[in-house]
């Protein structure tokens, strides 16, 4: 006969209904994400960002790019001039996590400027630095590129995993790989976040969205009389489909399929993808 002690109770059995109760399809189960958008000046990166849930913080990282949300409601702005604002406004929510249901890092690759400029001036022992230079070819030692990538990785890792909307907008990082045929010994681009490698890395694995924004010129003519006119016009798109060339990534359903791209994206959209939703 086992004289194995009884199984107490656990709290979540305690409660009412009981275990069964709580369990639920995957379906039905609702969670905060990170996302990461990157793109050109001007591509229409913090517009995107400023159709996320409300109340929003945004942290304008020496960007002052906040003008195109001027009539945005509902956005709280912070200007971050070092890395100890960071850590101040990473405690600030963790301690206070109702407080916002989004926040935005415009951008993180003006963070890692701000990462390098701490390693930098932090080892100087009292000398004049150019920090204009600093990031600058034969500016930094290889052991302070690998002091800046710890401290990157471990900032979006700790913001990732904060219990709201996280969005990191990016530059656009053009650079070329080998070919992995070999043949022709060409260069094949690949486009990208705008921060260091292993960076990019920790960043395109920690979320659960990459997406680039570009615009597409659309073009209609008019017809007056016996003369045409041509106009032109800015499609504000963002890439979350495969593409051999652009980083995009989309959690979503197998059965989903992801556009190449949408038009005049919002958060709707985004989340639309992710649940599977056409």
């Amino acid at each position: 006969m086992s004289m194995r002690p009884k199984k107490k109770a656990s709290k979540s059995s305690t409660k009412s209904g009981g275990i069964e109760d709580q369990i639920r399809p995957v379906a039905e189960v609702e969670r905060t994400a990170s996302y990461a958008i990157y793109g050109r000046a001007g591509s229409g990166k913090t517009t995107l960002a400023s159709t996320f849930p409300k109340p929003m913080l945004l942290l304008d990282i020496r960007d002052k790019g906040t003008d195109s949300i001027a009539d945005v409601k509902g956005v709280d702005v912070l200007e971050i001039e070092s890395l100890d604002d960071i850590e101040d406004i990473f405690y600030y929510l963790k301690d206070n996590p109702k407080k916002y249901k989004t926040l935005v890092f415009d951008t993180v690759t003006e963070m890692q400027k701000l990462v390098m400029k701490h390693v930098v001036m932090g080892k100087s022992k009292g000398k004049k630095v150019d920090d204009s230079r600093i990031g600058d070819w034969g500016s930094m030692a290889k052991r302070d590129w690998g002091d800046v990538a710890g401290i990157m990785n471990k900032w979006i890792a700790d913001f990732r995993d904060l219990d709201m909307e996280v969005v990191f907008l990016a530059q656009e990082r053009v650079k070329n790989v080998d070919d992995e045929e070999g043949e022709d010994n060409q260069l094949t681009p690949e486009v990208g976040p705008a921060v260091m490698p292993s960076i990019a890395t920790t960043l395109n694995a920690a979320v659960n969205v990459i997406g680039n924004m570009f615009i597409r010129m659309k073009r209609t003519t008019v017809v007056k009389g016996t003369k045409k006119t041509h106009k032109e016009e800015p499609i504000y798109c963002l890439r979350v489909g495969p593409n051999p060339i652009y980083t995009t990534k989309l959690r979503k359903p197998r059965s989903a399929e992801a556009p190449p791209y949408i038009e005049d994206p919002t958060f709707k959209d985004i989340k639309d993808l992710v649940k599977g939703i056409e």
